[in-house]
């Protein structure tokens, strides 16, 4: 009876050791999804590597160019959701690359510079409303180290590009680099041609794209101060030319088309010197918490 006894007491303990081992093994499985839990990325880790994903950045002619007003290079938004790139930093390589000072090796601070706010139009009369700068799907922002340094006939300040830019292109006042798009209205399209007569409507023909006629010519030794290209206007015809045919004319007609903004931005860092070295330089985005969405380096 005794033996009887003790053998199935050992069975009753063997019983009990292997329920003790399922519940460690269920123990442990409990922990290791918990573990895996708390380590997937946070919501701001994820925000950043969704907007690395968004936001390129291409080094344009940061590589040869010298002058700041010269000096640029582009940020793409390649996603389908709008990104607000205002107040992001850019930063180049220089604490990248030590310099030597006689016989010392030296390290400087990177130099880093703000992604300012920028007008959807810029107002003829200087006082252009300023907003953040929005990149929405396939979108970019043309980001030029200093300043255009003519001021007339329009204070030139970061602004999105539209069809009437054009004419800002085709001004000798300014040096846009790149170049803007100059897909003015056509002039023989203007509202009010109809009630021309032949004659102007035969000069307008001859007037190209996105140009401001200037009116006033010399002709015969002689100056005509109502002349164009050889032509007297009549004070209506020059009346029409003047009110449409520039950029402040443009805006007054146009500003409500359909498809009036285009989809570059150009933005000015205000910089008087360059930023972008010929060589061993990197360009950095890093948003405003800090974090970096890409970098582009050469």
């Amino acid at each position: 009876m005794k033996f009887e006894w003790q053998k199935g007491s050992s069975d009753l303990v063997g019983i009990l050791i292997i329920v003790i081992i399922i519940i460690v093994i269920v123990s442990d499985r409990g922990g290791t999804s918990s573990t895996y839990t708390n380590s997937s990325p946070s919501s701001s880790n994820i925000e950043a590597v969704s907007a690395t994903n968004a936001v390129t950045v291409s080094t344009g002619n940061a590589a040869y160019s010298y002058q700041p007003y010269e000096e640029y290079i582009t940020l793409e938004n390649r996603s389908r959701t709008p990104v607000n790139i205002t107040g992001w930093q850019l930063r180049n390589g220089k604490d990248k690359r030590p310099y030597y000072s006689g016989s010392t090796l030296q390290r400087f601070s990177a130099d880093i510079a703000i992604i300012p706010q920028a007008t959807l139009i810029l107002s003829p009369s200087g006082k252009s409303l300023n907003q953040d700068v929005i990149l929405q799907n396939n979108e970019r922002a043309i980001v030029t180290t200093g300043l255009l340094g003519n001021r007339s006939p329009y204070v030139i300040t970061s602004f999105k590009e539209n069809m009437c830019t054009g004419y800002l292109e085709a001004l000798p006042d300014y040096a846009f680099n790149p170049s803007l798009s100059r897909g003015c209205p056509r002039p023989q399209n203007e509202p009010g041609m109809e009630n021309l007569d032949i004659a102007c409507r035969k000069i307008i023909d001859n007037i190209s794209s996105c140009e401001t006629p200037k009116i006033g010519e010399r002709i015969n030794n002689e100056y005509c101060e109502n002349c164009f290209e050889g032509k007297l206007l009549s004070s209506s015809c020059q009346a029409f030319i003047e009110e449409h045919y520039s950029y402040q004319g443009c805006l007054a007609y146009h500003q409500n088309d359909p498809k009036f903004s285009g989809n570059t931005w150009r933005l000015f860092l205000g910089r008087g010197w360059e930023m972008w070295a010929e060589e061993y330089e990197s360009i950095e985005l890093f948003d405003r918490f800090g974090q970096l969405v890409n970098y582009q380096s050469y």
